[in-house]
């Protein structure tokens, strides 16, 4: 099974991420992954199929369904085409450190107290609207506002101690493997070699590799370049970067062999790929 460690590039100026979906259905699932990120989502229009620390439950209209730091997580939805509307706000879990330090104690139940749950959807549906705003050119500071209120009411609500309550589930022996995972989401830009990443888990470079594959399903050199791959395909799309600088921005060691991996996994060439992309 393949856990994707996803790292979250934070809005300027705001300790979140903060994403307007607005796709169809085949874009919207998503592999099995996890980041040290709070997850908010809130369904605008349609509805997204999640399994969250292995329980299942769809979301509709006007819902919102949370995830807590570290948890493993997957979206999807049976209708390819139909369009799909919702936020994504990715909380910073070190924000909040410096305002509860024992954060690592805690995790949040959102569901249980319903008074702070519809307080975390207003904001939810207040940032939808400032977003829709583009016009505010001092919009992003309603976004904090709003954010803050939602750091608040996790913090002051709904933060619960692990041994008195909920047990997160992680995958057998899945330690090593973490750590590595973390470690590639942060410095996949660098040169990274099987080797170290065998030193990090304190493995030797053959069990390494197979004990990787045994985790995520997949090797390592798989693993880290289809890491790349995402992040310099979301760089050419988000920030109009060209192929070579996606390429030598984001890990690759040559552009050719960015191009080579884009083919053989999405069966287009990168400038292709933004091409078909830009038309949904």
């Amino acid at each position: 099974m393949n856990y994707l460690y996803e790292v979250v590039r934070y809005n300027k100026n705001i300790p979140a991420m903060i994403l307007m979906q607005n796709k169809p259905g085949y874009r919207c699932r998503t592999n099995l992954h996890w980041h040290k990120e709070l997850e908010l989502v809130y369904m605008i229009k349609g509805h997204l199929d999640v399994c969250i620390n292995g329980k299942q439950k769809t979301i509709y209209d006007n819902e919102l369904y949370f995830v807590n730091s570290e948890v493993i997580h997957v979206t999807d939805i049976e209708d390819d085409n139909k369009i799909n509307m919702y936020l994504v706000v990715l909380l910073s879990y070190e924000f909040m450190r410096q305002f509860f330090p024992d954060i690592d104690s805690i995790v949040f139940d959102v569901d249980t107290n319903k008074e702070a749950k519809a307080n975390i959807i207003s904001s939810m549906q207040n940032i939808v609207k400032h977003c829709e705003n583009s016009n505010d050119i001092f919009g992003d500071i309603k976004k904090y506002e709003e954010i803050l209120k939602i750091y608040y009411e996790l913090l002051k609500h709904c933060a619960v101690y692990k041994k008195n309550n909920f047990v997160i589930k992680t995958p057998r022996n899945f330690g090593h493997a973490k750590k590595v995972i973390e470690y590639v989401g942060k410095h996949y830009t660098d040169e990274i070699t099987l080797n170290d990443m065998a030193e990090l888990a304190e493995l030797s470079p053959a069990y390494f590799s197979k004990y990787f594959k045994d985790i995520t399903g997949t090797s390592f050199c798989k693993y880290l370049n289809g890491i790349r791959l995402e992040y310099a395909l979301t760089d050419m799309i988000t920030q109009n970067m060209s192929v070579t600088d996606a390429a030598f921005n984001n890990g690759f060691p040559n552009v050719k062999s960015f191009i080579t991996l884009c083919k053989k996994v999405y069966g287009y060439t990168p400038a292709q790929y933004r091409i078909h992309h830009n038309e949904y």
